[in-house]
């Protein structure tokens, strides 16, 4: 992960919407994880550098020696340079927001923070990774269908409680 993390930032260096939450974001659709950025700044792999951004400050994150490639499948890197791409022209906020799409996510959320998003559910919402979803049984696609309105009725009562 930690020379995956590397490659992203290489790769995002002159993306000016590039900082800590796109980089999660783009680290989400390529493996569910978060990154481990304290283990490597304090290994000198990586900075932080808040730059400004439309009014906000923005935590780049600076890739201080090149990623170890040995460390990495050949699948993992072309994964996650078509993701780099896929959202070149979004800023973290918006990567965010499109990911709260995922049904692994709204999974996690309607059970609680921080709950892990499960890597089976990325076999039954493919369309997260800009992949059509296989033609599945007829029971998982009423599940599926019966899961998203509970899912959906849960976010309205909350809304309307708030």
């Amino acid at each position: 992960m930690k020379e995956l993390i590397l490659h992203v930032a290489q790769a995002s260096d002159k993306d000016e919407k590039f900082g800590a939450q796109k980089l999660n974001k783009l680290l989400f659709y390529a493996d569910f994880l978060l990154p481990l950025k304290e283990s490597m700044i304090s290994k000198g792999d990586i900075a932080i550098k808040k730059t400004p951004y439309f009014g906000f400050q923005q935590q780049r994150i600076v890739a201080l020696r090149p990623p170890d490639y040995s460390k990495l499948e050949a699948e993992e890197v072309a994964l996650i340079d078509y993701i780099i791409k896929k959202y070149a022209d979004k800023n973290g906020a918006e990567i965010s927001d499109e990911s709260h799409n995922f049904a692994g996510w709204k999974i996690a959320y309607e059970t609680g923070p921080k709950t892990p998003i499960p890597y089976s559910i990325a076999r039954f919402d493919l369309s997260a990774f800009g992949i059509e979803t296989p033609q599945l049984p007829q029971s998982l696609v009423n599940h599926a269908k019966a899961l998203d309105r509970r899912l959906s009725d849960s976010q309205k009562t909350k809304s309307l409680a708030a």
